[in-house]
């Protein structure tokens, strides 16, 4: 086991790829702001489209492990897809990448936050930055929905969830719960079994 953690340490092929999934998470998590959420359109982008890492289907499945895992779902995401691509060194790699550009600028913020909170045209910067995030996951909600194989059903769960949260006031915890039973209950898997 060891032996072969560290030929595939030592393979070139594997050490490039991995550093390059350090450097793409690292841009994801130095250019977005708003958390996890808000990484998901950037990665879908730069994984999916761009580099064709992962085809979509793998990614909508990745994202839907990555919701109900314990832990920050950019966190999670960055963790699968690393290993999906290069095993534990590639998990390793997508992981660092993904956490070290918060933990640099918190950690910054942190030294000057009292000042940097009465700052107004930061405020208002953030204000506009939050609306922008929001039409970010409201596109990426709609356009993940819209490729669903089965769309009544889903639909149907999506709207149920929707009336849960703003009407009844559900916690939403229940509201995955409950959605995951409707799953297990009514649906039908993607491969028409």
């Amino acid at each position: 086991m060891r032996l072969n953690l560290l030929i595939r340490i030592v393979d070139s092929k594997g050490i490039k790829k991995s550093i390059k999934l350090f450097s793409i998470f690292f841009y994801i998590g130095l250019f977005t702001i708003g958390g996890g959420y808000a990484m998901i359109p950037l990665m879908r982008e730069s994984l999916v489209k761009k580099e064709k890492y992962i085809d979509e289907d793998k990614f909508l499945e990745i994202f839907a492990i990555s919701q109900i895992t314990p832990g920050p779902i950019a966190i999670n995401m960055a963790t699968f897809i690393g290993y999906e691509q290069e095993g534990i060194i590639g998990s390793a790699f997508a992981t660092l990448g993904i956490v070290l550009p918060s933990l640099i600028i918190i950690t910054i913020i942190s030294m000057f936050f009292v000042n940097i909170t009465k700052f107004t045209p930061l405020q208002k910067l953030f204000i506009g930055i939050l609306t922008g995030v929001t039409g970010e996951i409201a596109y990426l909600t709609f356009d993940m929905t819209r490729k669903m194989k089965i769309k009544v059903f889903n639909v149907s769960i999506l709207l149920f969830s929707l009336t849960e949260l703003f009407l009844l006031k559900l916690n939403p915890i229940y509201v995955i719960l409950i959605g995951g039973a409707l799953g297990l209950l009514f649906g039908k898997s993607g491969n028409g079994k």
